[in-house]
């Protein structure tokens, strides 16, 4: 059983479309009688039906076989309908068909097919052989598309490893930072804390000399504060030095910047109202979003990556999913390590929620699906997301064109 592929079309493609189909009906008008005239019908049908169906047939290389049904039902649609436009499903036809052919003899010997096609038909419609130069245009137009696939290939290629060194910079600011707060805090342990013990060692000595000295309440109550006040900033530092150390979470609202910072196409949606969760779970969930994106521009080249946020009361959803590699795509060529799904989720689970991946059901591409439970709303020692995420919209990423 052939599975049906949920592709989104592109106002490109829709605009195609339309004019291909306004073409066929004017070609339908120029035909001469009824029967000229049903067969004209059924062929811009035919035709257009192929040209829609081939981003809707799996496997992909399937999608030949409507392209190449659009081509011929154009081809036919010239000899019956002179005065029609059938050039244009030809054209069309011939502009897809590089897109589905693997690259090599193959591609060449089946767009030349198509360009001598064409220039024989105008040649038997126009009754000139200067008709067979019209084949050099089905030929060019398919060798742009060859040059704009390959231009686009190495586009997407670049925008993986723009994805992956920024990923790596992201890497090094949080090591980096880490560092000088591992440096700070070793300065506040080492000296500050250090020093302030010490005050409060003397300051105990003090008061116990004090005290076997007979001194009055008004010499040993200053010295009691004094040592008090020394313990506190100890207590105080020590504080101070451990959150330092601590690395600083990201909440869920952050998954916003992190869309609109993906230098591809990436588009973010939430539902639902934010519940409260506590910011281990935030961290692994922003974790987990950055490294399912990260693994979509270095596996799905060139795809659009979708991010989506539900909320209810008790758990949190989180999807991220790619449509595959486009059509003539290449995988970016950068290897991951091999750990990117295990530690996602590890993250997950370390924070009682669940995490699955595996190919889309229906359709091309990659799922990766996460749930983390929420705490009742109003709980004590949990964060709320920011205000921002409270109503439902989509972020656009910044890579169009």
């Amino acid at each position: 059983m052939v599975s049906v592929r949920r592709v989104p079309v592109s106002r490109r493609e829709l605009a195609g479309a339309v004019t291909v189909l306004a073409c066929g009906v004017v070609s339908v008008g120029s035909a001469s009688g009824t029967a000229a005239t049903a067969v004209v019908a059924a062929l811009v049908l035919a035709g257009e039906l192929g040209m829609v169906l081939r981003r809707r047939v799996l496997p992909a290389s399937a999608a030949v076989v409507p392209v190449a049904v659009a081509i011929g039902t154009g081809l036919v649609i010239t000899v019956i309908a002179p005065q029609g436009l059938g050039l244009v499903p030809v054209l069309a036809g011939a502009s897809v068909l590089p897109l589905h052919v693997p690259a090599g003899p193959v591609r060449n010997a089946s767009i030349a097919v198509v360009a001598v096609a064409f220039g024989v038909t105008i040649t038997v419609v126009s009754g000139d052989y200067s008709g067979l130069l019209a084949g050099t245009g089905a030929w060019f137009i398919a060798d742009r598309t060859v040059e704009h696939e390959a231009v686009q290939v190495q586009r997407d290629r670049a925008v993986a490893l723009l994805a992956e060194v920024e990923a790596s910079r992201h890497a090094l600011r949080e090591a980096a930072a880490a560092e000088e707060r591992n440096r700070i805090a070793g300065e506040m342990h080492d000296v500050l804390a250090h020093s302030l013990a010490g005050l409060s060692v003397q300051l105990q000595a003090i008061r116990a000399v004090a005290a076997r000295e007979g001194a009055p309440p008004a010499l040993t109550g200053p010295i009691d504060r004094a040592a008090r006040l020394a313990r506190d900033g100890v207590q105080e530092a020590r504080a101070a030095v451990g959150a330092l150390r601590a690395s600083t979470p990201y909440d869920v609202d952050a998954l916003r910047a992190l869309v609109h910072a993906f230098p591809g196409d990436a588009r973010l949606e939430v539902t639902g109202r934010p519940a409260p969760l506590g910011p281990e779970a935030a961290h692994a969930v922003y974790r987990a979003v950055q490294e399912a994106m990260t693994n979509a521009a270095r596996y799905a080249t060139g795809s659009a990556i979708e991010v989506r946020v539900a909320w209810d009361e008790q758990e949190l959803r989180v999807g991220v999913r790619d449509n595959g590699l486009p059509a003539g795509g290449s995988p970016s060529g950068v290897e991951g390590g091999g750990t990117g799904l295990r530690s996602m989720a590890e993250r997950i689970e370390a924070v009682r929620g669940e995490l699955t991946a595996g190919p889309e059901p229906g359709g091309p591409g990659w799922r990766i699906e996460l749930r983390v439970p929420v705490a009742r709303r109003g709980a004590a020692g949990t964060t709320f997301p920011a205000g921002e995420l409270e109503r439902p919209e989509r972020a656009g990423g910044k890579a169009e064109g």
